[in-house]
């Protein structure tokens, strides 16, 4: 998956050294709100856990609050209806805590707290369906996510034998629609987009973890 990622790169690499960049290329920075699903927190892809002495403790997560995002973007110009775009950010979502439950009279037999981040690198499109002063267009991209977690632990006399910062690497993708405003100097962008980070690559049992981004940007 990762090969097939970086031949998708490599592949827009060349195409773009092939062309005159100095026209029709934007170079932009953009930040706003990533609002995550209820298994973005799920950072054992688990809902049981191993304990000694016990067959499992089943794991009770509370919902994840809306994190933010930064990123930046290149947007180039490949007619006046599509233009290709690649970006590289980088989604953080608050801390979540997760509750160790004793399966058979559900006591709590520890707490995680766990804080998730996603590091995107995405290459996609936009097509246009005004482009003018006022742009309105849709996007779709492919993106290889980068997912790290960290765990701290608070448990009495309970061996937990998990990594306290589980990574995983997934391919996914995104789809949304955004707003340009033309000032001349600078291009003001609005975008809205669903995203799924694990659509490829996920081990057995593992769900779907999605987020919706809501972005700010300005190109030069």
């Amino acid at each position: 998956m990762k090969s097939f990622f970086y031949s998708i790169f490599i592949c827009a690499l060349f195409f773009l050294a092939s062309k005159d960049l100095s026209a029709g290329t934007n170079i932009g920075l953009f930040a706003g709100l990533s609002t995550p699903n209820d298994e973005m927190n799920n950072v054992l892809n688990s809902s049981k856990i191993d304990l000694k002495n016990m067959e499992a403790g089943d794991l009770v997560r509370e919902a994840t609050s809306s994190g933010y995002h930064i990123g930046a973007k290149l947007r180039f110009s490949l007619s006046d209806n599509f233009s290709f775009t690649g970006s590289a950010s980088w989604h953080k979502f608050p801390e979540s805590k997760i509750d160790v439950k004793d399966p058979v009279n559900d006591t709590t037999l520890a707490v995680l707290s766990s804080t998730q981040n996603i590091i995107p690198i995405t290459a996609g499109m936009n097509f246009y369906l005004i482009n003018s002063t006022i742009g309105i267009y849709g996007t779709g991209e492919l993106a290889y996510s980068y997912i790290y977690n960290s765990v701290d632990f608070d448990y009495e006399g309970i061996p937990i034998s998990i990594d306290d910062s589980p990574t995983d690497n997934r391919v996914g993708f995104g789809l949304g629609a955004g707003i340009d405003l033309d000032a001349k100097l600078l291009i003001l962008n609005l975008e809205a987009k669903y995203n799924i980070s694990n659509f490829i690559g996920k081990v057995s049992n593992e769900e779907t973890k999605s987020y919706f981004t809501l972005s700010l940007g300005v190109y030069f």
